[in-house]
């Protein structure tokens, strides 16, 4: 189970004993407005991608991302990249590092392979990476020096 929907359980058992009144005399907290754009998504500083996409989160420990980017081929990608023109970052998590968001060919897609690289500078211990729907989900995170590729965050 991934840890976002565990965390998700665990604030809806949090909600549901709070639904009590408050007497008339009693000071009423404040309501705060919290912006969700999806169930699924509850880990603060996380994108929530669309059915025909993935998402690479690659965290850096100097978070310096500039010319960063992904070759991507095969698999069910909707356009492979050129290793001198990598698909680069679509933004920075202040949490997760840069993020890709990957467009794929359809809303069942399972798989395709990328490579994190500057240059010819490759990382994530130099591998060639397979990214697996049914192991990974809509999104994977790296970390910098590491090839591990985890379906939650540290």
């Amino acid at each position: 189970m991934k840890f976002r929907h565990l965390l998700a359980a665990f604030a809806a058992i949090a909600v549901v004993g709070c639904s009590s009144t408050p007497a008339a005399d009693e000071p009423v907290a404040e309501e705060i407005a919290v912006e969700e754009t999806s169930s699924a998504n509850t880990i603060p500083g996380l994108y929530t991608p669309g059915p025909s996409e993935a998402v690479i989160y690659y965290k850096r420990d100097d978070n310096e991302y500039t010319d960063w980017g992904l070759h991507l081929w095969s698999g069910d990608v909707k356009e492979a990249t050129s290793w001198y023109d990598a698909f680069p970052l679509t933004g920075v998590s202040e949490t997760h590092g840069a993020y890709y968001v990957i467009p794929l060919k359809g809303d069942d897609w399972k798989e395709f392979k990328f490579i994190v690289h500057m240059g010819n500078s490759k990382d994530l211990g130099g591998l060639d990476h397979s990214y697996s729907r049914a192991k990974f989900g809509e999104d994977v995170f790296t970390y910098e020096g590491s090839a591990e590729l985890l379906a939650d965050p540290k």
